[in-house]
C-alpha cells in the first residue's frame, strides 16, 4: 500500500501524523491512538497490552494528502451542504446576538457608574468649597493669610454656599462681637508688670481649702467655674447636685437639685452682676439654666432636652447672649439665654463616639470640639461648617483650652499627651508628654497665655512656650483634679477635686 493510500485504522481517514504499532503492524493517527491507549491501554486491532512506547513514527515525504471532499454533483448532497451552511449562519447569528446583549449590559452598567461618580464628584466639590469658605472665615477671624490658595481655579466647578446659616440678628451680634474683641486683642500684647512671674508661680502654696462640698456618696466634684469677681464658686458633682458657694462668706448659698445623673459641666453666664445666670449639664441628657430667686437664691429657669445622649460640656459665647452644649449624640447646639431654645444644631455623623469637650474661641467666631475618636474639629459658628480638623491624639479628647490671644489651642486626651496647635499655621507645634498613665481632666491658660494649668492626676503648671514644668501642687490632693481656674494676672489658682474639696493656691498676700 502506497503512502498516499494508507488509511488510519481508528478513523478510516489518511493520517496527518502516522505511527505504526509494533504489536499489530497497523498504521494509526498519532493523536487518536495515543488517546485510545490512554483510555484502554490496548492495541485496537488485536487487543494486546500496549503503551505509547510501542508506537513508531513513520516519516513521509511529502506529507500525507487528505482525500478530496465529495463533489456536490447530486441534489441531496447539495441540499445537505446548504442546510449545514444555513445552520452555521444561524448559530453564528445567535452567538453574535448574545455577545451584543452582554456588551449592552456592560455599557449600561458603565454609564450608571459614570453617572454615580459624577454625582459624588459634584457633592465633594460642594463640600470642598464649603470647607474652603469656612477656612477663609477662620483665617480672617484670626487675621492670618492662608498658606494655600483658598479660591477654586477658573476651570473648577464651584457651588454657592451661604455665608451664614444663623438668623440675621444672631449672625450680626456674633460678627460684631468677634470684630470688637479682635480689635481689643490687638491692643493687648504683652502682660503688664503686675503679671505673676515664673518665680512667684513656683512659690504658690495652698492658702484656702473648702472641704466637704457635695455628698459623700457618690463623692466628688466633677465641674468648676468661678464668677467675674472671683468670690462665687459654682460646682457640679457626682451626687447630681449643683452648688453655689460664697468664698468671702464661707458658705453654700444655693444647693440646686433636679439632675438625675452626675453633673458633667457648670458655667456662669459671665455677666458682671451679683446674681449671674448659671448653666449646668449632666449625663441625664439635660442642660439646665438657673436664674436668681429671692427665696432660695436660685431656681430653675429652663430645662433643655435637645440631646439624645449624655451632655458632656457647655461653653458660653463671649457676647454673653448665647451658649453651646455638646454631647455623645455627635451634636452641638447653640442657644440664646432668653428662651433657651436651640438656634442651630450641628451634627457630624462621622463622629460615632460623640463630642467630649467644647469651647468657644475668645472671639466667639470659632468653636473647638474634641471628639471621641481623637480628632479636634474647628467649626465656623456662623456657617456650621468644619473649617479644620486636627489629628494626632489617641482616644477621646476630653479637655480643650484657647489662649487669650486666640492663636493657640491646647488639647489633651487619654494618651497622656498635651498638644499645642497654632491656629495660624493649622498645625501641631508642640507636644508635651506627661507621666505614664497620667490622666488629664481639664486645661486652662492664664489670661495672657503665658502659663498652662493641667488638672488630672495632680495639679501642675507648664510654661506655655516650651512645656517645661514650673510647679506641681499635689501635697494635699488625695484624688483627681477635675476643674482649674486662674485668677486675674495669674496671681492664684483654684482647683476642684474628686475628694469633694476646692483648693486655692497663691501667695499669702493674695
Amino acid at each position: 500500500m502506497s503512502k498516499n493510500t494508507k488509511r488510519n485504522v481508528v478513523s478510516g481517514e489518511a493520517p496527518e501524523q502516522p505511527v505504526v504499532s509494533v504489536k499489530s503492524g497497523n498504521v494509526f493517527e498519532k493523536r487518536l491512538i495515543e488517546k485510545y491507549i490512554a483510555d484502554n491501554g490496548k492495541d485496537p486491532i488485536n487487543n494486546e497490552e500496549m503503551t505509547v512506547e510501542d508506537l513508531v513514527d513513520i516519516k513521509t515525504t511529502p506529507e500525507t494528502v487528505k482525500p478530496r471532499p465529495p463533489k456536490l454533483s447530486s441534489v441531496p448532497s447539495l441540499l445537505s451542504s446548504l442546510q449545514n451552511e444555513w445552520d452555521s449562519v444561524m448559530l453564528e447569528s445567535f452567538t453574535l446576538k448574545q455577545q451584543y446583549q452582554q456588551v449592552r449590559q456592560e455599557l449600561s452598567h458603565a454609564l450608571y457608574q459614570n453617572d454615580a461618580a459624577t454625582r459624588v464628584i459634584a457633592r465633594m466639590k460642594k463640600e470642598r468649597d464649603s470647607a474652603r469658605e469656612a477656612l477663609a472665615n477662620v483665617q480672617a477671624h484670626l487675621g492670618t493669610a492662608s498658606s494655600a490658595p483658598i479660591q477654586a481655579t477658573a476651570t473648577e466647578e464651584s457651588m454657592e454656599v451661604d455665608a451664614s446659616a444663623l438668623p440675621e440678628e444672631v449672625d450680626s451680634k456674633i460678627a460684631n462681637t468677634g470684630e470688637e474683641l479682635r480689635q481689643n486683642r490687638r491692643n493687648k500684647k504683652k502682660p503688664p508688670v503686675e503679671f505673676a512671674s515664673v518665680e512667684s508661680v513656683k512659690e504658690y502654696t495652698e492658702i484656702k481649702n473648702i472641704p466637704s462640698l457635695h455628698s459623700a456618696r457618690p463623692a466628688g466634684i466633677t465641674a468648676l467655674d468661678v464668677n467675674e469677681s472671683g468670690s462665687i464658686i459654682l460646682t457640679g458633682g457626682n451626687d447630681k447636685h449643683v452648688l453655689v458657694y460664697n468664698k468671702d462668706e464661707d458658705k453654700v448659698i444655693a444647693n440646686l437639685t433636679g439632675h438625675t445623673k452626675k453633673v458633667t459641666a457648670v458655667k456662669f453666664r459671665g455677666q458682671q452682676e451679683q446674681d449671674d445666670v448659671l448653666l449646668s449639664a449632666s449625663a441625664d441628657k439635660h442642660v439646665r439654666v438657673w436664674v436668681a430667686d429671692e427665696k432660695k437664691g436660685y431656681k430653675l429657669g429652663h430645662n433643655i432636652t435637645a440631646h439624645k445622649a449624655d451632655v458632656t460640656d457647655i461653653s458660653v459665647h463671649p457676647s454673653k447672649d448665647y451658649f453651646v452644649s455638646a454631647g455623645l449624640d455627635s451634636k452641638w447646639s447653640l442657644y440664646d439665654f432668653d428662651t433657651a431654645k436651640p438656634i442651630v444644631e450641628a451634627f457630624d455623623t462621622e463622629v460615632e463616639a460623640g463630642f467630649h469637650s467644647i469651647e468657644f474661641h475668645p472671639d466667639g467666631m470659632i468653636l473647638g470640639a474634641g471628639t471621641g475618636n481623637g480628632v479636634l474639629q474647628m467649626w465656623d459658628v456662623r456657617s456650621q461648617q468644619i473649617a479644620a480638623r486636627f489629628e494626632g491624639h489617641a482616644g477621646k479628647v476630653g479637655a480643650l483650652a484657647f489662649s487669650e490671644n486666640g492663636y493657640i489651642l491646647a488639647s489633651a486626651s487619654e494618651d497622656n499627651l498635651v498638644k499645642i496647635w497654632d491656629l495660624r499655621k493649622l498645625a501641631n507645634t508642640k507636644t508635651f508628654t506627661l507621666d505614664e498613665d497620667y490622666k488629664v481632666n481639664t486645661l486652662s491658660f492664664d489670661n495672657y497665655g503665658q502659663y498652662l494649668a493641667i488638672g488630672g492626676t495632680d495639679l501642675r503648671v507648664l510654661k506655655a512656650k516650651d512645656g517645661s514644668v514650673i510647679a506641681t501642687y499635689n501635697d494635699n490632693n488625695k484624688s483627681e483634679i477635675t476643674g482649674v481656674h486662674w485668677s486675674p494676672l495669674a496671681h492664684g489658682l483654684m482647683c476642684s477635686s474628686l475628694d469633694r474639696s476646692v483648693r486655692v493656691y497663691g501667695t499669702p498676700s493674695n
